[in-house]
């Protein structure tokens, strides 16, 4: 085996770390209370409102709006605090030291909308151009968007917090999903707490796979049993039992990793769905709409068919033919079936107007009726009147 005290080094290295090792370190521009920091240009003609909460940037062009820098660290992430009403495709652009001053490069983003303040992280790191440096950054918007920038902060992190963070990944695991029944992401790793937050948040993750590492650590012991043995025949015996131990044990601590987070799933379940009162409990990405069926099932009994309204079709459609069959759920605009019962889940923007007709986005899409019974908001069952 590889020697002990090796081990019990490189853990007392990482306790003696100073603390100035384990934190970021951080450059910041910060807009709110009608502040402007000297340095920042526009290009594209914006117009720009101070305001207590941040600057108010409304672009009539495509609008770059950046400055230069001089930065005695690396930047890993641009995080950036905002507040908009609609989605906005925005970019990071920025300029390599030695390049030509017009070469800018840029990579895209996207504004989500908010309910106040709200924050975006762009990791850097994962863009093959970026080289944790530039003498310029800039935030770019797209013609007829308008966005408030409160906070533009500049990230990286030192060796002891990335070591830190990429132990935590290892054990952040992802939430169960239909697709988890034929294929798990395994364990990833990445290297700063924002990356290590949004590591699931996206189909693919946002990280590399720890299955590299360990490929790299059984690499390294093949090669050294092959050394050992070859300079060394008579401990061929003892090599190759090292060699199949170390083997063995990464085996096993893969094993309790991808075991902890099927114990993870069971936990889950068990915390937000089994022991808690109906009406209350949800289950997985489907929330409370299992609930919500069964309760649904009773009312449309007497009718053959009705409409059936959700966020999107695909699981909810198809329970819901199992949960109230034999009455089947059928799509909306079909007034040659006459069909007059409106089951709507989780379509805050279908609303009952002042004539009672359901109604999306000033759009009418009934007769006037009725709620039967209401859920929460954009949860019901409506009846049209005869």
């Amino acid at each position: 085996m590889f020697p002990r005290h090796l081990l019990s080094i490189s853990l007392l290295a990482l306790l003696l770390l100073p603390c100035s090792a384990l934190s970021a370190t951080i450059t910041e521009w910060e807009f709110s209370d009608g502040v402007f920091h000297e340095g920042w240009e526009a290009g594209g003609n914006p117009s720009f409102e101070r305001r207590p909460d941040g600057l108010l940037i409304t672009t009539l062009a495509q609008t770059l709006f950046g400055r230069s820098i001089q930065l005695t660290h690396p930047i890993e992430v641009i995080a950036i605090d905002y507040m908009g009403y609609d989605p906005i495709e925005g970019w990071v652009y920025w300029h390599k030291p030695g390049d030509h001053p017009d070469d800018l490069l840029r990579a895209p983003f996207l504004f989500s909308p908010t309910e106040g303040i709200g924050t975006v992280n762009v990791d850097m790191t994962k863009y093959d151009k970026w080289k944790r440096n530039a003498d310029f950054v800039g935030i770019g918007l797209p013609e007829g968007s308008q966005l408030l920038i409160q906070r533009i902060r500049l990230m990286s992190w030192s060796p002891g917090e990335k070591l830190i963070e990429g132990l935590k990944s290892f054990w952040t695991f992802d939430v169960r999903r239909p697709s988890s029944v034929n294929f798990l992401w395994g364990p990833h790793i990445v290297w700063n707490p924002l990356a290590r937050e949004m590591m699931f948040r996206v189909s693919a993750p946002a990280a590399e796979s720890v299955n590299r590492y360990f490929y790299y650590v059984m690499a390294l012991g093949v090669a050294w049993a092959w050394f050992k043995i070859r300079k060394h025949p008579a401990s061929k015996k003892k090599t190759c039992t090292t060699l199949l131990t170390l083997m063995a044990v990464l085996w096993i601590f893969y094993d309790v990793r991808m075991g902890s987070e099927f114990f993870g799933y069971l936990q889950r379940d068990y915390r937000k769905y089994w022991s808690r009162p109906v009406g209350e409990r949800t289950f997985r990405e489907r929330s409370y709409f299992n609930d919500f069926a069964a309760a649904i099932a009773p009312m449309v009994q007497d009718r053959e068919e009705y409409i059936f309204v959700a966020t999107h079709r695909w699981p909810f459609l198809g329970l819901m033919r199992y949960y109230t069959y034999p009455s089947v759920p059928t799509h909306p605009f079909q007034e040659d079936r006459n069909i007059d019962t409106w089951v709507v889940y989780d379509r805050p923007d279908i609303i009952v107007n002042k004539q009672g007709e359901l109604e999306s986005e000033g759009t009418v899409l009934s007769s006037p009726g009725t709620v039967l019974h209401e859920f929460s908001e954009g949860t019901f069952i409506f009846r049209e009147q005869p």
